[in-house]
């Protein structure tokens, strides 16, 4: 036993701890100011509330500790009307402190002799608690989303609660953010969702939360809203862009080709001049002088840190790559030749875009078809116009960035419907490089329309990473759509009888049925592709981060799709029909996921097709091409709908294809819940067929995933029971219990735990008062899941 004494300002009193156990101090004295020159140590499960005004740091003899066990950690709780005052380097909170208030408090945190104050302003009286790690924000996790390049090797921040709230870090000279960036202007908060560190809106204070202005060697940075503390709880200070390759130096030693490498092979450190003709293979360097032309064939690529210059140019065939880090400096001169996919008919569309700087809209009529002996193989050309009003228009020169459309002419050998061959359009002139920035709008009246859609392309002679360019684009909705026919132009009209986008995101995506594989995320150079605008006045940007040295070879056609976050647990839904009609859709469970609109994980219907199947947004009605929902529950209901461009009768059929993680197993079956007929389908045991005459059919079919005999009787099988009562989850089961999971209703995993096989279980619950879900695994590998709500 020993005695330690916080002395206050006027009185001292003492108070007799117990080293290592639990123990309550309350401490409410109006006006007093408690000071604390012992050491204090609040162990796991333990915590000592402080109801006075002030807790007074004293000196350095005097330390302030709690544990940092996960979940169970000590903690110092202030009131309200709790303040803080003496707080250094000598003398911090050590550990976990905790605020119930809504008006910002600072905590004074730190760890390994650094004081690293974070402020917090609930957005509710459910207590936050802080904590200060001194260690690199990478041990959490060192995945990070396009819109940051790094995050801090120094320190990072544990915060926690219920609910939500405004954050603020803070910053010092041990931070060494000037090391990070030169402006505080490029500084960011960052939080940790599970999978990776992910920009959350911040603005750095004219004047730190600790006093004096904001610069690289003090200061903070606060949040513009509330932050979800269950959607994030590590937090850090990181620096704004898309993670790009570094900028290496210069080695200072010149690599010659004169008929080979001289002294040896360049690498990326090397400056190269080429002085006569060039047809090696790949290369990199650090800078590039063209005495004599580089020609590079298909799969090849070369690799520039900084500038290229010289009068000759690389030669580049369609599905090579150049590809530079530096923004600011000077690019090469090249002639690329743009080969379409090796089936295209008369009157089909192609959309295109510029990898060269200016206008190249002359250089058009030098398209040609492979076994062709005349040049102009396209007859008709047009931009696209976004906003009210907008649409399709000619075409009369070319914009870097922007996308266009140009149409096969009815010449040899496009004489007939039947007649195929791939076109070839050469570009030529100074490659695009660095920052290209576009402004876009959307038609507000009809925000998820055709005119709110804008036609972009990639400006690049190498690919870019959908992925990275949809992330850092934040005015845009997280899809890209990217053009295909289902079936022949008939050229009077120049109207598909089906036509059809290919839509990426996240989650997978959806396809025409001409298209025998999938697009696997990489923008070849020179291919157009739609996106959404979210905004009225918006900006899209492309920047080097995004370009790739492969996966050149997508444009205007697929490949096989390239992996995404796991788990991945989704399938297809086709629907086929009279006149070629195909309709696809894609349903995915994903942990990233959740019931609102997400995105880059959810995609809406962008089809001109005479039939079209969709899922059905609950939250607004949208059509859905590519619906993502949270982690998978078999109770789960996706409501689906189809649309028809006129009211003749005619049969359609409803398949499932491509199913992948959960749905590829014994143990779930997809069933198509027909509510006109009240039939429950497997659509395991084949396709399912009906008719309508009815141009917009909702509320009739839905997906589920137990028939009505299985959903009535569910639970009673195993007989599964569970409650929560007084903050504690009790099941009980008829089998042996092997695994239980909990999630809220976003579909949000917030806990899970193995269990050694017993019949009962149970364990605290100290969450908010919701609704949330409990998947109880039995030893049998059925799964029960439960709906429980939490009436505190």
């Amino acid at each position: 036993m020993k005695t330690i004494t916080i002395k206050q300002k006027k009185n001292s009193v003492p108070i007799n701890w117990m080293f290592l156990v639990l123990f309550v101090l309350v401490v409410n004295t109006i006006n007093a100011q408690f000071q604390n020159n012992e050491p204090l140590y609040i162990g796991d499960n333990g915590y000592v509330y402080i109801g006075a005004d002030t807790y007074y740091f004293g000196t350095s003899s005097g330390q302030t500790t709690t544990t940092r066990t996960p979940l169970t950690h000590g903690k110092l709780i202030f009131s309200s009307t709790s303040t803080t005052n003496g707080a250094s380097d000598a003398h911090y909170l050590d550990g976990y402190g905790s605020v119930i208030t809504t008006t910002p408090f600072i905590l004074p945190v730190g760890q390994s002799g650094i004081c690293a104050p974070a402020r917090v302003t609930p957005s509710s009286l459910a207590p936050v608690d802080v904590a200060y790690y001194r260690a690199s924000a990478n041990s959490i996790g060192n995945a990070l989303d396009a819109t940051i390049s790094s995050v801090s090797n120094n320190e990072y921040w544990d915060i926690r609660g219920l609910n939500s709230a405004v954050i603020s870090l803070t910053w010092r000279t041990s931070s060494a953010i000037s090391a990070m960036v030169a402006s505080t202007s490029d500084l960011t908060i960052a939080g940790f969702n599970g999978v990776k560190w992910v920009q959350i809106p911040s603005s750095v204070d004219g004047t730190s939360i600790l006093g004096g202005s904001s610069t690289t060697a003090n200061g903070s940075i606060t949040t513009l809203a509330n932050v979800n503390l269950s959607t994030f709880y590590y937090f850090t200070i990181a620096v704004k862009g898309i993670a790009c390759p570094p900028l290496i130096p210069s080695s200072g030693v010149t690599k010659t080709w004169s008929g080979s490498w001289i002294p040896s092979s360049p690498t990326l450190s090397d400056p190269v001049v080429i002085n006569t003709a060039y047809s090696a293979g790949s290369f990199a360097c650090n800078s590039l002088v063209l005495n004599a032309d580089v020609t590079l064939a298909d799969g090849q690529n070369i690799e520039i840190i900084n500038g290229a210059t010289g009068a000759a140019k690389i030669i580049m065939s369609s599905e090579a790559s150049v590809l530079q880090r530096a923004s600011s400096v000077s690019a090469p001169k090249i002639e690329l030749t743009k080969r379409t996919r090796s089936v295209m008919r008369r009157f089909d569309y192609v959309y295109w875009g510029t990898p060269i700087s200016g206008n190249a809209f002359s250089q058009l009529s030098g398209a040609q078809a492979s076994t062709a002996s005349l040049a102009n193989a396209f007859d008709l050309k047009y931009k696209y116009v976004t906003g009210a009003g907008g649409g399709w228009q000619t075409l009369t020169t070319t914009e870097v960035g922007k996308g266009f459309i140009a149409r096969i002419k009815q010449q040899a050998p496009f004489s007939n419907a039947t007649n195929t061959d791939f076109i070839n359009l050469k570009f030529t002139g100074v490659a695009n490089n660095g920052d290209i920035a576009l402004g876009i709008t959307n038609n507000l009246s009809s925000p998820n329309g055709g005119t709110s859609h804008v036609l972009l392309s990639n400006p690049y002679p190498s690919a870019i990473d959908a992925y990275k360019f949809l992330e850092y684009n934040t005015d845009i909705d997280g899809v890209v759509y990217l053009w295909t026919s289902g079936t022949v132009n008939n050229g009077g009209s120049q109207l598909y009888t089906q036509a059809d986008y290919i839509a990426y995101t996240l989650a997978g995506n959806v396809v025409p049925s001409n298209i025998p594989s999938s697009f696997n995320g990489k923008i070849a150079s020179g291919q157009g592709f739609k996106v959404k605008s979210l905004t009225n006045s918006g900006t899209v940007t492309f920047t080097n981060c995004m370009r790739l040295t492969d996966n050149n070879n997508q444009f205007n056609k697929t490949s096989q799709e390239t992996a995404i976050l796991e788990p991945k647990d989704r399938f297809k839904l086709n629907m086929t029909g009279n006149n070629g009609v195909f309709s696809q859709i894609l349903i995915a469970y994903l942990p990233q996921a959740s019931l609102n609109y997400d995105r880059m994980y959810d995609a809406g219907r962008n089809s001109v097709s005479t039939a079209q199947l969709y899922s059905v947004f609950e939250g607004d009605g949208r059509k859905l091409a590519i619906n993502a929902r949270p982690n998978f529950f078999d109770t789960d209901i996706v409501p689906l709908g189809i649309s028809k461009s006129n009211t003749t009768q005619e049969d359609f059929t409803i398949s499932i294809s491509e199913k992948e993680g959960v749905f590829n197993t014994n143990g779930v079956q997809v069933y198509l819940h027909d509510n006109l007929v009240g039939t429950y389908f497997n659509l395991a045991n084949g396709d399912y067929t009906f008719s309508t005459n009815t141009t917009s059919l909702e509320g009739r079919f839905e997906i589920v995933y137990q028939s009505n005999a299985l959903a009535n009787n569910q639970f009673d099988f195993s007989s599964v029971v569970a409650n929560i009562k007084n903050q504690t989850l009790n099941i009980k089961a008829s089998l042996a219990i092997t695994n239980v999971e909990i999630y809220d209703i976003s579909g949000k995993k917030i806990y899970e735990t193995k269990v050694e096989n017993n019949t009962n279980f149970s364990t605290p619950f100290n969450h908010a008062q919701a609704i949330y879900i409990v998947k109880v695994k039995l030893e049998n590998e059925k799964i029960a899941s439960i709906k429980l709500i939490n009436e505190k």
